[in-house]
């Protein structure tokens, strides 16, 4: 099968031929009919995690149809269009049977980073982590689902715990944060978009998010402003740099919730004890999604009450090209790669 495979860190992919994957007897064996392009794939190809080994086959964002399955699998048949939960959790720890699988004690790893991926023509996926696509949703935005979609809905129900009324800031508002001012509307908060890129904060309004211009100089003022000078009730940062993370505590009203999505590696918060204590601001950490998030995704999708963002769709073998248009932040939304 065809694959763009990452050799060596800050290297180009390298499209090759590979061997099809052995399943085993409860995996399944998905033709990629789509994969997106997330840049968490720009942080593998370039060395950030220490544990990616090489070589690798990226993409963690992946749909397509089952073509074969091992001797263990009663669910599933040829053809059938499936989606993927990527982390491979054990599900028999305290924490899976908890509905926390993505902190799986015994957490195997995740398909695209420790295990090989969808920047191929087929990959291998246990049976316990594929989920049927309902017949209305396209496959390139049901791709996205498992990350860009699922992501933002753990931030927003499961850890910030947003309730209908409150006042939801989403800093950054890309391939991630496009889809949570869609979520946080849609479990009834007023929402407001922060960016640098004016193309972004036009969706976000069309979204129906009041958009802010992280350049702009008065960017507390406004947003204390239109709340009234309390500020906002939570805060989804999807950038995580030090920069946003000071800026937006500003605006953070009194015992509000602070929700770090995207992370950085180039420089660690910086911040006074006594900032938190005295506004009793409650940090939380929220990591990728839950197979349930995933689930519910799904059927929102499918029921047209959120709508995954695809701004483009090109061949596999022009990875490289969006993975370079993702570092320099050209990339609108979500790009997927085809097979």
């Amino acid at each position: 099968m065809r694959a763009m495979v990452l050799r060596e860190f800050n290297k180009p992919l390298q499209q090759e031929e590979v061997p099809l994957p052995a399943i085993g007897n409860k995996d399944l064996l998905i033709k990629v009919q789509a994969c997106g392009v997330c840049y968490t794939d720009v942080k593998i190809a370039t060395g950030v995690f220490s544990y990616i080994t090489l070589p690798r086959i990226m993409g963690h964002e992946i749909a397509g149809e089952v073509t074969s399955w091992g001797e263990g699998v009663k669910n599933f048949r040829e053809g059938d269009r499936v989606c993927v939960y990527f982390y491979l959790n054990c599900g028999q720890c305290e924490n899976c049977r908890g509905h926390k699988e993505n902190l799986c004690l015994n957490l195997r790893g995740r398909i695209g980073f420790h295990f090989d991926g969808g920047y191929a023509e087929y990959v291998k996926v246990p049976v316990t982590h594929a989920y049927k696509i309902p017949e209305s949703v396209p496959i390139e935005e049901a791709a996205i689902l498992a990350d860009a979609v699922a992501t933002p809905l753990h931030a927003l129900r499961e850890q910030a715990k947003v309730k209908p009324g409150e006042t939801v800031a989403i800093v950054g508002v890309g391939g991630l944060g496009i889809h949570a001012v869609q979520l946080a509307r849609l479990l009834g908060s007023k929402v407001l978009a922060i960016d640098l890129d004016e193309k972004k904060l036009q969706a976000a309004r069309e979204l129906g998010a009041e958009a802010f211009s992280g350049a702009e100089e008065g960017l507390t003022d406004s947003i204390l402003s239109t709340t009234g000078g309390k500020g906002v009730d939570v805060i989804l940062d999807m950038v995580g740099e030090n920069e946003t993370f000071q800026t937006s505590l500003s605006f953070l009203k009194a015992a509000g919730r602070y929700v770090i999505v995207g992370y950085s590696f180039e420089k660690p918060f910086s911040i006074f004890p006594h900032t938190i204590l005295t506004k009793e601001f409650v940090l939380i950490g929220s990591r990728a999604s839950r197979p349930r998030e995933l689930a519910d995704v799904l059927q929102w999708a499918a029921d047209k009450k959120i709508k995954p963002m695809v701004s483009q769709s090109i061949p596999l073998n022009r990875a490289n090209q969006a993975l370079e248009r993702l570092q320099r932040y050209e990339i609108f939304h979500r790009v997927v790669l085809r097979p």
